[in-house]
């Protein structure tokens, strides 16, 4: 944003029309060691206006103290006595500013009370020094005329760096750009280079229409319209944007409206693009000169895009998903093998496809396909390359560790727990996954695509929707995996299982107002399972709606012998997907209740964001009946999802628990605590209480009081513990 197009809009009143400009004030720093200098100064230009803007005076009464400001503060013009401390020490801080702070646009205007007093010509060249006054000749009327002068001068020195940054930013964009060969990212760029050259947030669409054609499609889309991308401009849903683009095209010019501006260019192939960006506020004369210059670079960066998206789109990808091909893939596989010393190579093949292309068609089946990328491309991410490499099955390079993979595996299986809908039919979708190691099962690409194949083929014959890796472990990893399930159904049976209770407590005031419940296998003497294993293994198999119900009635019980012991505390218990998809879940809670005699409104359910966000209306519906009860709902692991804050306020719940991933690094990385303070503010305009979990450090916690987090909960207030410890805690 430059200088001279800062405004400030004041709030628009009910009824009025739009809220008018008000110019931010010209700031001048008063630098003298007579507080009746100031005194007068001020009365003398209390009601002067310069160029339609007022102004604003700070005051110092050393040079040190100006240096502080300086430092600090931007200034349009300085009123500096020469002499202050010492003869030199007004001139030593107009070294300061130029020399040390780099500050070529300020004003200076010397002033002395000793009459004959001048600096050097050569020192007044060097310093780019104003004016030099004697005190006794500034008059109102004086002082006013060499303002004026001064503010100019600043206006145009602002005026020509102004203009220099945006010339040297077109060149830079236009460099970057042009090196881009594809329209989407190339598109993107565009948006991003253009709101930085303006100065405003990246909020608006980029809009293409073939010559002669009558729809404009979104080719890149920030901000509010992020998720528009591919659409028409119809379904933004935003009748001035619309008319705005159309207006653009039809006349094919540049609209410059008082919050937004719309950019019309033509490119060489004969498609018009439209640019619209909101601005909040006008673009100035030399803002409008510098988009058409831009604009020009764009048009020739847009059609050399085109045409080498067109001859890569022929040869890597797949016209149907949008995803990369075989041949794509396997090219893909060669480059990180030059890069990386090692990745995993994933083949995912949907279960009995040909079942769904049979009896539905070859048009759902393709729909079906579209959604299987989607829910790939969601679940992988950016870290990974996903590819479709033949009918359908797809191909996924992942570079992160093996732990990082299992979870995007779970993650997975999760989003297909739920049936997908394809116009009006319900679709049970799973995939079987195999896993080959970059470069131990291969390292030409055919190869290691291979035994990833051979591992898929396995994992299909062990178990549908399941993966297996390529490598001599693969039947003891089977096997392994087989015993614990059936261990972990055993012990279930025998309930064989043991819950300890982590305190959770008030940030405000330290108590502990509840805990939370968790469950452990202690499956020998000697070996204890780690829930990261069993918890999954029991939601794979089954076993977690009984472990669910068992869980649930001990926690019960226990907050039940707490109450009669004297310490009412909260209970939370975590329910799973499966779980919540059982049909007997709202009864047997409600059993559970009964045999019980818990009082419900000290119970707290936990469902990750994840599951709130895969079935939205049959869980809201099952939560409803639940907090009918008197229960409480909390979404756990909140913030690594993808909710809203309008989704939110659909949801029947109660508290946000912020995921530990956030509080690690809290004190550490910045996005972590922008993170955490956006779901404590949202949580707070829900009237929800926030939790954070993992909290391990005094730091953290002060960190998260500050912030104004309601609760939190981890190593620092305690570990999981056993009943009796927990008590012996809460009791002192």
């Amino acid at each position: 944003m430059h200088d001279e197009d800062l405004l400030q809009f004041a709030e628009e009143e009910e009824g009025t029309g739009l809220a008018e400009p008000v110019l931010e004030p010209w700031r001048i720093l008063i630098v003298d060691d007579d507080e009746e200098i100031h005194r007068a100064t001020r009365f003398a230009l209390r009601n002067v206006r310069l160029f339609e803007r007022a102004l604003q005076f700070d005051s110092a009464y050393s040079a040190a103290e100006a240096r502080g400001l300086l430092a600090s503060e931007t200034y349009c013009c300085v009123l500096l006595d020469v002499v202050m401390e010492s003869d030199d020490a007004g001139l030593k801080l107009v070294g300061y500013i130029r020399e040390e702070l780099h500050d070529a646009a300020v004003r200076l205007v010397l002033r002395t009370g000793q009459p004959g007093y001048a600096p050097e010509l050569e020192v007044v060249q060097k310093y780019d020094i104003n004016d030099y006054k004697a005190k006794a000749d500034l008059t109102a009327t004086r002082l006013t005329t060499t303002l004026a002068a001064a503010l100019r001068s600043y206006q145009q020195i602002r005026m020509i760096e102004a203009s220099r940054r945006g010339l040297e930013e077109i060149i830079g964009s236009a460099s970057d750009l042009l090196a881009v060969q594809a329209v989407g990212r190339f598109s993107n760029g565009v948006l991003i280079q253009l709101c930085s050259l303006i100065g405003v947030p990246e909020d608006g669409v980029l809009c293409a229409q073939p010559s002669g054609g009558t729809g404009a499609t979104i080719v890149a889309a920030a901000g509010r319209y992020a998720d528009y991308r591919g659409r028409s401009i119809h379904d933004l849903g935003a009748p001035q944007i619309e008319a705005d683009i159309r207006t653009a095209l039809q006349e094919r010019r540049n609209l410059y409206e008082h919050d937004r501006t719309v950019l019309y260019i033509h490119s060489p192939r004969g498609e018009d693009l439209v640019v619209h960006v909101a601005t909040g506020r006008p673009l100035s004369e030399l803002d409008r000169k510098l988009l058409e210059v831009f604009s020009i670079n764009i048009a020739v960066g847009f059609d050399n895009a085109h045409m080498f998206e067109t001859l890569e789109d022929l040869a890597y990808w797949d016209r149907l998903t949008r995803l990369p091909n075989r041949a794509a893939f396997e090219q893909e596989i060669e480059r990180q093998g030059a890069e990386k010393p090692s990745f995993q190579v994933v083949v995912a093949d949907i279960d009995n496809f040909q079942a769904v292309n049979d009896g539905l068609g070859h048009e759902i089946g393709d729909r079906t396909l579209q959604t299987a990328a989607g829910i790939l491309r969601n679940v992988f991410g950016g870290g990974s390359f996903v590819a479709r490499t033949s009918a359908d099955t797809f191909a996924i390079i992942h570079g992160g560790s093996e732990e990082e993979l299992e979870d995007r595996l779970r993650e997975l299986h999760r989003r297909l727990e739920h049936n997908i809908v394809v116009d009006g039919n319900d679709i049970p979708l799973s995939m079987s996954v195999g896993v080959a190691r970059y470069p131990d099962h291969g390292k030409e690409p055919s190869l290691v695509y291979r035994n990833a194949g051979i591992a898929l083929k396995q994992a299909k014959r062990v178990a549908r929707s399941s993966f297996q890796y390529f490598d001599g472990q693969f039947e003891r990893d089977l096997q392994s995996r087989l015993q614990t399930i059936r261990e972990l159904r055993y012990s279930v049976e025998r309930k064989c299982l043991k819950l300890l209770y982590q305190p959770q407590v008030e940030l405000a005031s330290g108590n502990v107002f509840g805990v939370e419940a968790l469950v452990r296998w202690q499956r020998t003497p000697e070996e204890t399972v780690s829930p990261l294993i069993f918890v999954p293994a029991a939601e794979d198999s089954g076993h977690i709606v009984a472990m669910g119900e068992w869980i649930l009635h001990e926690a019960c019980m226990q907050q039940q012998r707490w109450m009669q012991a004297g310490k009412d505390l909260c209970m939370a218990v975590n329910v799973s997907m499966r779980q919540l998809k059982d049909p007997d879940f709202v009864s047997m809670v409600r059993d559970t209740l009964q045999r019980t005699s818990v009082d419900p409104t000290r119970i707290e359910l936990e469902v990750t964001e994840s599951l709130m966000m895969d079935d939205t209306h049959g869980l809201t519906t099952l939560l409803e009946q639940v907090r009918g009860m008197g229960i409480r709902v909390a979404i756990d692991d909140f913030g690594t999802g993808y909710s809203s804050l309008s989704h939110l306020q659909k949801l029947p719940i109660d508290r946000l628990k912020i995921d530990r991933a956030f509080i690690t690094g809290l004190t550490q990385r910045p996005e972590d605590q922008v993170i955490a303070a956006l779901v404590i503010n949202m949580g707070h305009l829900l009237r929800l209480r926030v939790i954070a979990e993992g909290v391990e450090t005094a730091e953290q916690r002060d960190r998260l009081l500050s912030m104004g987090c309601d609760d939190a909960q981890g190593y620092l207030f305690g570990k999981p513990m056993e009943a009796d410890d927990l008590f012996q805690l809460v009791t002192g």
